[in-house]
């Protein structure tokens, strides 16, 4: 029986958002799927400080700065290779951006995995996306990961999002993540040049040196990214949920 781990992650800059009260539970039962176990990854940040407000087990794993270098080596990722660094965006470093995934990956039990930032969750879909996923993977030799729609056309891409996505495991632990055939170049992205070594851009990499790609759903498989962080009037932060305010 096919069986499907849900990961997600969290610092000390939105821990305490992704552990307001019910939260985490509102998050994951999003995706109407029974997840067979359920992953946070804490970067730089103690779990013990936070109350987990969900009745089902949680798997609680960490990962701090001197962890970064053996878990990318671990996973074949060149350290030393030189990567982009922006003078401004403090927020795109890109070790902090590949090592959450890396270290979910390595303790989930399921056979397919659903990475989703702390603050990603389903908006809405006429079934689970997840399903849906699981069976275009399953008949689709040439699509590595599927995320649910981004609020444009469903597509076939090597534009890749770390935001929400599903992928095999097996298909994930093999995969060369040390961005083959890259020389770079970031102006292939001058939008974001940082994308190349975070995850997003180190599968999209991988995906254009074996020739898979990543699908995105339709419309009525609609996720939403909720970078609206608000102050209730005890001065605690949130994450707004209700769409009609943005």
């Amino acid at each position: 029986m096919t069986s499907v781990s849900f990961a997600t992650f969290c610092y000390s800059g939105d821990a305490e958002m992704l552990h307001q009260p019910g939260q985490l539970e509102f998050q994951i039962n999003s995706n109407d799927y029974p997840f067979d176990d359920i992953v946070i990854v804490y970067q730089n940040c103690n779990p013990d400080d936070y109350i987990v407000d969900y009745s089902k087990k949680i798997k609680k794993v960490t990962i701090t700065d001197k962890e970064f270098d053996p878990l990318l080596e671990a996973f074949g990722i060149d350290t030393n290779r030189q990567q982009y660094i922006s003078d401004t965006d403090k927020l795109h470093t890109w070790k902090n951006h590949v090592v959450n995934h890396l270290r979910a990956s390595a303790v989930v039990a399921g056979d397919y995995i659903v990475f989703a930032d702390a603050d990603c969750w389903i908006k809405e879909q006429r079934a689970s996306w997840v399903k849906k996923g699981i069976d275009i993977l399953e008949n689709n030799s040439s699509i590595f990961i599927v995320s649910p729609n981004d609020g444009e056309a469903e597509r076939t891409t090597r534009t890749m999002s770390q935001q929400m996505f599903l992928v095999r495991k097996t298909d994930w632990l093999s995969a060369d993540f040390n961005q083959p055939g890259w020389h770079g170049d970031v102006r292939k992205h001058p939008e974001m040049p940082e994308y190349h070594g975070m995850i997003e851009g180190r599968i999209h990499h991988y995906c254009k040196h074996i020739n898979k790609w990543r699908y995105v759903l339709g419309p009525d498989y609609r996720y939403w990214h909720s970078n609206k962080i608000c102050t209730d009037d005890t001065g605690q932060k949130y994450f707004e949920k209700d769409y009609s305010k943005w």
